[in-house]
C-alpha cells in the first residue's frame, strides 16, 4: 500500500519507478523491456520539503534517454529541470558544489522514476531498454547531499529486494553510509533487465540521524 507521507509523522515520502509502456497480452517482447521499481524514503523527521531544502536529500540524475518521470497525474515528465531542485533552488553543502538540474529530489518531490518509457500517446519517441542487458550508470546516479549547517550527521540506507538494481555503489543490492554534514556523496547503479517484459521491484531508503 502507498502511504503518504504527508499524513503520516516520520514517513518523507514515496517515490515510484514506472513502465510507460502497456503489453495487453502480458507477453514477453523480444524488442523492449520495462522496469518499476517502488522506493521508500523513511526514517526522518519532519516534512519531505523540510528535509530536502535545510538537511539531507538523495536523488536521482534523470539525464539518460531511457529515464524519465511520472507525476501523481500521471504525466510524463522528460526534463528534470522542472522539478526540484531546479536552476533557482539552493541545495549545496557548500559554494564548491553545485547539483545539476538533471538532478531529481527523491524526497521533495511527489514523482515515479521511469526506466524505459512510450511516448507515443503525445507524439514522441520511445525509449525502451532491452531485455537480458545490464545498465551501468556511473558515479553520480544516485546523489547523497548532508546540506544541515549545524554538524548533523546522517546514515543514508539504500536496499532492494528482488534484484534488479543489481548494484548501488558498488555494493550488492544494499548500500549504507554515514553522511557527513556539508558533504555530497555520489553513488553508482547497475540494472539487470532479466527475461521479463516488466519487472518490479522496492528501493527503500533509510535516513536516520547519527
Amino acid at each position: 500500500m502507498k502511504l503518504n507521507r504527508r499524513s503520516v509523522l516520520g514517513l518523507i515520502g514515496t517515490v515510484g519507478i514506472g513502465s510507460g509502456a502497456a503489453f495487453g497480452s502480458g507477453a514477453f517482447s523480444s524488442v523492449s523491456a520495462t522496469r518499476e521499481v517502488e522506493v521508500n524514503v523513511v526514517g526522518a523527521d519532519g516534512n519531505g520539503s523540510e528535509i530536502a531544502t535545510e538537511f539531507t536529500d538523495v536523488l536521482v540524475d534523470a539525464s539518460a534517454d531511457e529515464v524519465a518521470l511520472r507525476d501523481t497525474d500521471g504525466n510524463l515528465i522528460t526534463d528534470p529541470s522542472t522539478l526540484f531542485p531546479t536552476s533557482s533552488d539552493s541545495l549545496t553543502p557548500d559554494d564548491s558544489t553545485t547539483l545539476s538540474t538533471n538532478y531529481v529530489s527523491l524526497i521533495a518531490n511527489d514523482v515515479s522514476v521511469v526506466f524505459g518509457y512510450d511516448t507515443s500517446d503525445s507524439g514522441g519517441s520511445d525509449e525502451r531498454l532491452m531485455p537480458n542487458s545490464t545498465y551501468d550508470y556511473s558515479s553520480g546516479f544516485f546523489k547523497l547531499v548532508n546540506n544541515d549547517g549545524n554538524g548533523t550527521n546522517f546514515n543514508v540506507d539504500l536496499d532492494t529486494t528482488s534484484g534488479l538494481l543489481t548494484g548501488i555503489g558498488g555494493s550488492t543490492n544494499s548500500y549504507s553510509e554515514d553522511v557527513s554534514a556539508g558533504s555530497v556523496s555520489d553513488l553508482s547503479a547497475t540494472l539487470e533487465t532479466g527475461d521479463s517484459a516488466r519487472e518490479t521491484e522496492d528501493l527503500t531508503i533509510t535516513i536516520t540521524e547519527v
